[in-house]
Protein backbone atom coordinates (compact mmCIF):
# COMPACT_ATOMS: atom_id res chain seq x y z
CA UNK A 1 0.00 0.00 0.00
CA UNK A 2 1.53 3.37 -0.98
CA UNK A 3 2.51 5.81 1.76
CA UNK A 4 1.72 9.52 1.62
CA UNK A 5 4.76 11.74 0.94
CA UNK A 6 6.34 13.42 3.93
CA UNK A 7 6.19 16.89 2.40
CA UNK A 8 2.98 17.35 0.44
CA UNK A 9 4.19 20.72 -0.90
CA UNK A 10 6.31 18.81 -3.43
CA UNK A 11 3.18 17.31 -4.94
CA UNK A 12 0.22 18.95 -6.59
CA UNK A 13 -2.61 16.46 -6.99
CA UNK A 14 -1.27 13.00 -6.30
CA UNK A 15 -1.84 13.19 -2.55
CA UNK A 16 -5.60 12.75 -2.94
CA UNK A 17 -5.18 9.56 -4.96
CA UNK A 18 -2.90 8.14 -2.26
CA UNK A 19 -5.56 8.90 0.35
CA UNK A 20 -8.14 7.14 -1.81
CA UNK A 21 -6.08 3.95 -1.93
CA UNK A 22 -5.04 4.00 1.72
CA UNK A 23 -8.39 4.98 3.23
CA UNK A 24 -11.30 3.40 1.37
CA UNK A 25 -14.65 5.17 1.43
CA UNK A 26 -17.68 3.14 2.43
CA UNK A 27 -20.27 5.37 0.78
CA UNK A 28 -23.44 4.18 -0.97
CA UNK A 29 -23.43 4.14 -4.77
CA UNK A 30 -25.40 7.36 -5.20
CA UNK A 31 -22.70 9.32 -3.33
CA UNK A 32 -20.17 8.16 -5.94
CA UNK A 33 -22.54 9.24 -8.73
CA UNK A 34 -23.10 12.70 -7.23
CA UNK A 35 -19.35 13.15 -6.66
CA UNK A 36 -18.66 12.07 -10.23
CA UNK A 37 -20.88 14.68 -11.90
CA UNK A 38 -18.71 17.83 -11.42
CA UNK A 39 -15.48 16.07 -12.47
CA UNK A 40 -17.15 14.46 -15.49
CA UNK A 41 -18.64 17.76 -16.64
CA UNK A 42 -15.28 19.53 -16.28
CA UNK A 43 -13.51 16.82 -18.30
CA UNK A 44 -16.15 16.95 -21.03
CA UNK A 45 -15.91 20.74 -21.32
CA UNK A 46 -12.10 20.58 -21.53
CA UNK A 47 -12.14 17.92 -24.26
CA UNK A 48 -14.73 19.74 -26.36
CA UNK A 49 -13.33 23.27 -25.98
CA UNK A 50 -11.59 24.65 -29.07
CA UNK A 51 -9.99 27.90 -30.22
CA UNK A 52 -9.52 29.89 -33.41
CA UNK A 53 -6.30 28.01 -34.17
CA UNK A 54 -8.27 24.74 -34.37
CA UNK A 55 -10.78 26.32 -36.76
CA UNK A 56 -7.94 27.69 -38.89
CA UNK A 57 -6.26 24.28 -39.10
CA UNK A 58 -9.50 22.67 -40.17
CA UNK A 59 -9.98 25.34 -42.82
CA UNK A 60 -6.45 25.37 -44.28
CA UNK A 61 -5.22 21.81 -43.74
CA UNK A 62 -4.60 20.12 -47.13
CA UNK A 63 -6.51 17.03 -48.05
CA UNK A 64 -4.73 13.83 -47.06
CA UNK A 65 -3.32 15.33 -43.85
CA UNK A 66 -5.01 13.57 -40.95
CA UNK A 67 -6.16 15.40 -37.86
CA UNK A 68 -4.15 15.03 -34.69
CA UNK A 69 -6.34 12.32 -33.16
CA UNK A 70 -7.00 10.49 -36.44
CA UNK A 71 -5.36 7.29 -37.67
CA UNK A 72 -4.19 6.24 -41.10
CA UNK A 73 -5.17 2.89 -42.49
CA UNK A 74 -3.51 0.69 -45.05
CA UNK A 75 -5.07 -1.10 -47.94
CA UNK A 76 -7.31 -3.95 -46.96
CA UNK A 77 -7.50 -2.83 -43.34
CA UNK A 78 -10.84 -1.92 -41.78
CA UNK A 79 -11.59 1.76 -41.39
CA UNK A 80 -10.07 3.07 -38.20
CA UNK A 81 -12.32 4.75 -35.67
CA UNK A 82 -11.73 8.42 -35.09
CA UNK A 83 -10.65 9.62 -31.69
CA UNK A 84 -12.50 12.15 -29.57
CA UNK A 85 -14.15 14.61 -32.01
CA UNK A 86 -12.19 17.84 -32.51
CA UNK A 87 -15.01 20.31 -32.88
CA UNK A 88 -12.83 23.24 -33.91
CA UNK A 89 -11.32 21.43 -36.89
CA UNK A 90 -14.68 19.91 -37.84
CA UNK A 91 -16.15 23.41 -37.88
CA UNK A 92 -13.23 24.83 -39.87
CA UNK A 93 -13.28 22.18 -42.59
CA UNK A 94 -16.99 22.72 -43.14
CA UNK A 95 -16.83 26.50 -43.50
CA UNK A 96 -17.75 27.97 -46.93
CA UNK A 97 -14.75 27.88 -49.25
CA UNK A 98 -12.85 25.25 -47.24
CA UNK A 99 -13.04 22.68 -50.06
CA UNK A 100 -11.41 25.10 -52.52
CA UNK A 101 -8.66 26.00 -50.06
CA UNK A 102 -7.94 22.33 -49.30
CA UNK A 103 -7.66 21.62 -53.02
CA UNK A 104 -4.77 24.05 -53.50
CA UNK A 105 -1.37 22.68 -54.38
CA UNK A 106 1.30 22.97 -51.68
CA UNK A 107 5.03 22.79 -52.15
CA UNK A 108 7.05 19.95 -50.72
CA UNK A 109 8.18 22.22 -47.88
CA UNK A 110 4.61 23.30 -47.17
CA UNK A 111 3.34 19.74 -46.95
CA UNK A 112 6.29 18.85 -44.74
CA UNK A 113 5.33 21.69 -42.34
CA UNK A 114 1.75 20.42 -42.25
CA UNK A 115 3.03 16.91 -41.46
CA UNK A 116 5.09 18.31 -38.58
CA UNK A 117 2.06 20.25 -37.32
CA UNK A 118 -0.14 17.15 -37.54
CA UNK A 119 2.36 15.07 -35.55
CA UNK A 120 2.70 17.84 -32.95
CA UNK A 121 -1.08 18.18 -32.63
CA UNK A 122 -1.46 14.43 -32.13
CA UNK A 123 1.15 14.53 -29.36
CA UNK A 124 -0.48 17.56 -27.73
CA UNK A 125 -3.88 15.90 -27.91
CA UNK A 126 -2.61 12.78 -26.13
CA UNK A 127 -0.91 15.00 -23.56
CA UNK A 128 -4.18 16.84 -23.01
CA UNK A 129 -6.10 13.58 -22.57
CA UNK A 130 -3.56 12.42 -19.96
CA UNK A 131 -3.82 15.76 -18.14
CA UNK A 132 -7.63 15.68 -18.26
CA UNK A 133 -7.59 12.13 -16.86
CA UNK A 134 -5.39 13.22 -13.95
CA UNK A 135 -7.58 16.26 -13.29
CA UNK A 136 -10.69 14.09 -13.47
CA UNK A 137 -9.34 11.63 -10.88
CA UNK A 138 -8.21 14.50 -8.65
CA UNK A 139 -11.51 16.39 -8.78
CA UNK A 140 -13.62 13.25 -8.36
CA UNK A 141 -11.72 11.97 -5.31
CA UNK A 142 -11.49 15.47 -3.81
CA UNK A 143 -15.27 15.88 -3.85
CA UNK A 144 -15.84 12.30 -2.75
CA UNK A 145 -13.54 12.52 0.25
CA UNK A 146 -15.13 15.73 1.44
CA UNK A 147 -18.41 13.87 2.06
CA UNK A 148 -19.26 12.79 5.57
CA UNK A 149 -19.30 9.16 4.44
CA UNK A 150 -15.63 9.24 3.53
CA UNK A 151 -14.34 11.56 6.25
CA UNK A 152 -15.81 9.19 8.84
CA UNK A 153 -14.91 5.92 7.09
CA UNK A 154 -11.86 5.32 9.29
CA UNK A 155 -13.62 6.09 12.59
CA UNK A 156 -14.80 3.40 14.98
CA UNK A 157 -18.51 2.65 14.92
CA UNK A 158 -21.13 -0.01 15.43
CA UNK A 159 -24.79 -0.72 14.81
CA UNK A 160 -26.83 -3.39 16.56
CA UNK A 161 -30.54 -4.02 16.07
CA UNK A 162 -33.22 -6.42 17.24
CA UNK A 163 -36.68 -7.03 15.78
CA UNK A 164 -37.84 -9.46 18.48
CA UNK A 165 -40.31 -8.41 21.17
CA UNK A 166 -39.40 -9.11 24.80
CA UNK A 167 -41.54 -8.82 27.97
CA UNK A 168 -40.71 -6.09 30.47
CA UNK A 169 -42.34 -5.48 33.84
CA UNK A 170 -43.64 -2.01 34.73
CA UNK A 171 -42.95 0.26 37.69
CA UNK A 172 -39.12 0.01 37.62
CA UNK A 173 -36.19 0.74 35.32
CA UNK A 174 -34.97 -2.22 33.26
CA UNK A 175 -31.97 -2.54 30.96
CA UNK A 176 -32.80 -3.47 27.39
CA UNK A 177 -30.93 -6.11 25.39
CA UNK A 178 -30.13 -5.87 21.68
CA UNK A 179 -28.76 -9.08 20.16
CA UNK A 180 -28.15 -8.72 16.41
CA UNK A 181 -24.95 -7.09 15.13
CA UNK A 182 -25.29 -5.14 11.86
CA UNK A 183 -21.62 -4.04 11.83
CA UNK A 184 -18.94 -3.17 14.33
CA UNK A 185 -15.53 -1.55 13.90
CA UNK A 186 -13.97 -1.50 17.34
CA UNK A 187 -13.68 0.52 19.41
CA UNK A 188 -16.46 1.42 20.28
CA UNK A 189 -18.36 -1.82 20.92
CA UNK A 190 -21.70 -3.21 22.10
CA UNK A 191 -22.37 -6.47 23.98
CA UNK A 192 -26.05 -7.45 24.31
CA UNK A 193 -27.03 -4.99 27.06
CA UNK A 194 -24.10 -2.57 27.42
CA UNK A 195 -21.83 -0.49 25.23
CA UNK A 196 -18.32 0.97 25.41
CA UNK A 197 -17.27 4.24 23.77
CA UNK A 198 -13.52 3.74 23.32
CA UNK A 199 -10.52 6.10 23.31
CA UNK A 200 -12.33 9.14 21.93
CA UNK A 201 -15.72 10.84 22.33
CA UNK A 202 -18.59 9.35 20.39
CA UNK A 203 -22.18 10.00 19.43
CA UNK A 204 -24.63 7.31 20.53
CA UNK A 205 -28.17 7.02 19.22
CA UNK A 206 -30.79 4.42 20.00
CA UNK A 207 -34.48 3.83 19.42
CA UNK A 208 -36.91 1.45 21.08
CA UNK A 209 -40.61 0.63 20.67
CA UNK A 210 -43.15 -0.38 23.31
CA UNK A 211 -46.50 -2.16 22.97
CA UNK A 212 -49.09 -3.79 25.20
CA UNK A 213 -48.82 -7.39 26.37
CA UNK A 214 -52.30 -8.97 26.68
CA UNK A 215 -54.08 -9.73 28.93
CA UNK A 216 -52.42 -6.95 30.97
CA UNK A 217 -53.67 -3.37 30.86
CA UNK A 218 -52.14 -1.08 28.28
CA UNK A 219 -49.33 1.16 29.55
CA UNK A 220 -50.17 4.88 29.44
CA UNK A 221 -46.71 6.41 30.04
CA UNK A 222 -43.16 5.53 29.05
CA UNK A 223 -39.62 6.73 29.73
CA UNK A 224 -36.20 5.74 28.45
CA UNK A 225 -32.69 6.82 29.39
CA UNK A 226 -28.97 6.20 28.82
CA UNK A 227 -26.97 5.52 31.98
CA UNK A 228 -23.27 5.34 32.90
CA UNK A 229 -22.66 1.67 33.57
CA UNK A 230 -20.14 2.38 36.35
CA UNK A 231 -21.66 5.30 38.26
CA UNK A 232 -25.35 4.98 37.25
CA UNK A 233 -25.26 8.65 36.22
CA UNK A 234 -28.02 9.55 33.78
CA UNK A 235 -26.43 10.60 30.46
CA UNK A 236 -29.64 11.23 28.49
CA UNK A 237 -33.32 10.87 29.39
CA UNK A 238 -36.63 11.52 27.66
CA UNK A 239 -38.83 12.27 30.63
CA UNK A 240 -42.36 10.87 30.89
CA UNK A 241 -44.05 10.36 27.52
CA UNK A 242 -47.69 9.47 26.88
CA UNK A 243 -48.35 6.33 24.84
CA UNK A 244 -50.96 6.04 22.11
CA UNK A 245 -54.46 4.83 22.96
CA UNK A 246 -53.38 1.30 22.01
CA UNK A 247 -50.46 1.47 24.50
CA UNK A 248 -47.69 1.70 21.89
CA UNK A 249 -44.89 4.23 21.39
CA UNK A 250 -41.56 4.58 19.53
CA UNK A 251 -38.82 6.79 20.99
CA UNK A 252 -35.36 7.81 19.67
CA UNK A 253 -32.58 9.19 21.90
CA UNK A 254 -29.29 10.86 20.97
CA UNK A 255 -26.31 11.67 23.22
CA UNK A 256 -22.62 12.59 22.87
CA UNK A 257 -20.50 10.65 25.33
CA UNK A 258 -16.91 11.21 26.48
CA UNK A 259 -14.09 8.72 25.89
CA UNK A 260 -13.69 5.45 27.83
CA UNK A 261 -17.27 5.27 29.05
CA UNK A 262 -19.46 2.22 29.49
CA UNK A 263 -23.21 2.73 29.19
CA UNK A 264 -26.51 0.87 29.10
CA UNK A 265 -30.03 1.66 27.96
CA UNK A 266 -33.03 1.52 30.27
CA UNK A 267 -36.80 1.81 29.94
CA UNK A 268 -39.71 2.38 32.36
CA UNK A 269 -43.48 2.15 31.87
CA UNK A 270 -46.48 2.39 34.20
CA UNK A 271 -48.27 -0.82 33.19
CA UNK A 272 -48.05 -4.24 34.82
CA UNK A 273 -46.39 -5.88 31.84
CA UNK A 274 -45.59 -4.72 28.30
CA UNK A 275 -43.24 -5.67 25.46
CA UNK A 276 -40.32 -3.77 23.97
CA UNK A 277 -38.70 -4.44 20.59
CA UNK A 278 -37.88 -3.07 17.12
CA UNK A 279 -34.82 -1.60 18.83
CA UNK A 280 -31.52 -0.33 17.44
CA UNK A 281 -28.40 1.25 18.92
CA UNK A 282 -25.64 2.94 16.92
CA UNK A 283 -22.39 4.62 17.93
CA UNK A 284 -19.66 6.48 16.00
CA UNK A 285 -16.51 8.25 17.13
CA UNK A 286 -16.63 12.02 16.65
Amino acid sequence: MPKPPRDLSYFDKVNYVIDAWADPCEAPWYIYVESLKPALLSAFITLTTFGWDDIARGYWRPKGQGRRSGKKRGKGKPKARRGFPELGELLGENLPGADEIKGRSWSHEGRWMWAVDTAAQRLLFRWMVADVTIDFAYEFTSVLYETGWCRNAHKGRFSWSDTAWKPVQGGAWHEIAIFDKDYEQRPPAWHIDSGFVGNGPATVAYAVSLRERPPFAKPSSFQTRMVDDDTNEVLAQTGELQTRPDGSIEVPVLARLPANMSFNLQILHDGAWAEYGQSVVTCQET
